[in-house]
């Protein structure tokens, strides 16, 4: 083979390696969400999980001290209002993912001063919901249109579970 034929196939190995890289960094994460949502059932209603042990795979490496509420949204028909009560004598998290995996927002305990809050989810141009006098809110314009908000609960104490997870129930 000549220096030109060994340059060309050097040249289109590359290319298709490029091209597979970019396909896999920007199809796969999509394809992981949509099969996770998919799982999870109809969108914009919380789900309560057991508490993860050995064998619970519904998170990616579920931690046996946390208790773990998701829920799957599509914001296609319009916003999302997700209120939860945080506890803040034990660690509390809620975190939202887009399309694509990628986490755009979180709060924990620490930065929450009452006992609830209230967050609107909504897309760029989507009009405000009808709001109450929610003490704590947060307007949140989600980047892609589905995606997942998960929250958090570390079970501080084996006695304080039955409380925590009633607690973690009032969550919508």
């Amino acid at each position: 083979m000549s220096r030109r034929e060994w340059m060309y196939w050097i040249a289109a190995t590359l290319a298709v390696a490029a091209l597979v890289h970019i396909a896999t960094i920007y199809a796969l994460p999509r394809r992981i969400m949509a099969r996770t949502l998919a799982r999870m059932g109809p969108p914009n209603y919380m789900r309560f999980g057991r508490r993860p042990d050995e064998n619970s795979r519904g998170v990616v490496r579920p931690s046996p001290d946390l208790l773990y509420s998701a829920c799957p949204f599509d914001l296609s028909k319009g916003p999302l209002k997700i209120t939860a009560r945080v506890p803040h004598s034990t660690y509390w998290s809620v975190s939202a993912f887009d399309a694509a995996t990628n986490n755009f927002f979180v709060r924990d305990d620490n930065q929450i001063a009452g006992d609830s809050i209230e967050i609107i989810a909504l897309r760029p141009g989507m009009a405000l919901p009808p709001l109450d006098n929610a003490p704590e809110r947060v307007i949140l314009f989600a980047p892609t249109t589905k995606g997942l908000f998960l929250i958090r609960l570390l079970i501080d104490d084996e006695k304080n579970l039955p409380a925590l997870d009633a607690l973690r129930h009032q969550a919508s």
